[in-house]
């Protein structure tokens, strides 16, 4: 334990209460605080000081640690203010000056063992992660590398945490990252997507219900809350709920008690929530759609993931991991991706993000022939994005080319008949035609089908029949694509 204070009294009163502790405890000025911690590795930190104030840049500087140990604040003054910046710079315990050495032993006591308990769990569980699984996060980008940093340190924290950032991102692997790293990584993680649950069934999902509930209700069952008791609960896109699950969802992260749907009993739950969104909740709560005490019951602790376009450093890796995978999961021995594949994917946007690479590399892993991914390999509209000479060029405004050194290198198969080649530039050239229109309308169906002139519902169809999604083009702060 570390006890950092400028004021030498009060760090001698927190050693001398913590004396027959099993704890070992060294003293230090709070400008050293961060050195000490980072050379020497500590399990608790207590900053010490009369005003919350004076240890504003301490804790400020903490950030800076990729792994934070269980952090205490002993001052006056406990306002719900000072309360709320205090959990976001990740303080798992604020203790009051006022409380006498009795009270203060008893709270600082409570908090030795707890630390004690989570040691023992996190050793108890680290032979389960001793081998990196295939989908970990691959992290070169300083945006990604700060992302983790504050993902575990959030871990370490019962607080609620919201994930933010556009479709495809990977919010639901940040969650099992806060979830894996944290006390409840032995208990159950449960995701539900509130999307893809009709409304009028939200509440039974989430809560359970009695038999004879409502029309259909022929058993009993439990909800997700009560399904991820002693772990965590992920819900993704929360921006979805109806106001009504709303209300009772606010409700239970209060009272930390939930009434089936139907049953006059209460129900205790231990689950910790995780909340993710690809829309802008404050957007939502103006427009009456979303409730403001919770949205700021759900953001006491934030992870944003920036866009993958963001963070070019992490493409190239990305790529090579999948690439490793599908290797493995399709029975493939492929080397690699040809330079020119590689710039074509470099200089690629990924409006779809993460979940498009996955799609693109385990497609290129089907096609490619050869040793190495090639263009060819790829959709049309992630080579023609990098076609820069003036092959490509022709190609793309359908030019023939001659055999040979100045034949296309991307898209075409010389060694194919002409009627398979048209297919195929057919089929890959509507692609890219419509993720062209899908990203220029943000995935509005009702925009896109106007400037293709075609008929919504004949739209849908081909947008299934290539795999894609209107909510993969939709930007942050757009109204609900239609």
């Amino acid at each position: 334990m570390l006890v950092a204070s400028d004021q030498r009294p009060l760090a001698e009163r927190v050693v001398g209460i913590v004396a027959n502790f099993d704890v070992l405890t060294r003293t230090v000025p709070l400008s050293r605080a961060l050195e000490r911690i980072h050379g020497d590795g500590y399990d608790l930190v207590l900053l010490a000081g009369q005003e919350f104030g004076t240890l504003d840049g301490s804790l400020q500087a903490l950030q800076a640690l990729s792994e934070l140990p269980e952090l205490l604040v002993l001052t006056h003054g406990h306002g719900s203010e000072m309360e709320a910046t205090a959990l976001s710079y990740g303080v798992r315990g604020l203790l009051s000056l006022d409380l006498d050495d009795g009270e203060l032993r008893a709270a600082l006591e409570a908090v030795v063992e707890r630390v004690h308990a989570t040691r023992q769990a996190l050793a108890q569980h680290e032979h389960e992660r001793s081998v990196e699984p295939p989908d970990a996060f691959i992290v070169e980008s300083p945006a990604m590398v700060a992302l983790v940093a504050r993902a575990r340190r959030a871990a370490n924290s019962m607080s609620t945490v919201l994930v933010m950032g556009e479709t495809g991102v990977g919010k639901e692997r940040v969650a099992q990252l806060v979830h894996d790293e944290s006390p409840r990584s032995g208990g159950p993680f449960i995701a539900l997507n509130c999307a893809a649950i009709p409304s009028e069934l939200m509440e039974s999902e989430l809560f359970g219900h009695e038999r004879g509930a409502f029309t259909g209700a022929n058993r009993a069952r439990r909800g997700f809350f009560e399904l991820a008791h002693g772990g965590t609960l992920f819900l993704d896109e929360i921006g979805e709920l109806p106001l009504s699950a709303q209300a009772k969802l606010l409700r239970v992260l209060q009272d930390r008690q939930l009434r089936p749907l139907g049953s006059d009993k209460l129900i205790d739950v231990d689950v910790r929530l995780i909340a993710a969104t690809n829309q802008v909740l404050e957007a939502e709560v103006e427009a009456a759609r979303f409730r403001s005490d919770l949205y700021y019951r759900l953001r006491v602790i934030e992870l944003e993931i920036p866009p993958l376009r963001e963070r070019s450093e992490d493409i190239a890796r990305l790529l090579e991991a999948q690439l490793e995978r599908f290797n493995g999961v399709l029975g493939r021995s492929l080397s690699g991706y040809s330079d020119v594949a590689m710039r074509a994917l470099l200089a690629y946007r990924w409006p779809g993000n993460v979940r498009e690479l996955i799609n693109v590399v385990e497609r290129a892993a089907l096609l490619c022939e050869g040793p190495l991914v090639e263009p060819e390999d790829l959709p049309v509209s992630i080579a023609a994005g990098a076609a820069s000479d003036s092959r490509a060029a022709q190609v793309n405004r359908g030019v023939g080319t001659p055999l040979g050194d100045s034949a296309p290198s991307w898209g075409v198969r010389l060694d194919r008949p002409w009627r398979e080649v048209r297919e195929a530039l057919l089929r890959e050239g509507e692609r890219a035609y419509l993720v062209g229109l899908l990203q220029a309308t943000g995935g509005r169906v009702g925009a896109t089908a106007t400037r293709a002139g075609l008929a919504e519902r004949s739209l849908f169809e081909k947008m299934k029949r290539h795999g894609l999604r209107k909510e993969d083009f939709r930007r942050r702060g757009d109204p609900d694509p239609s």
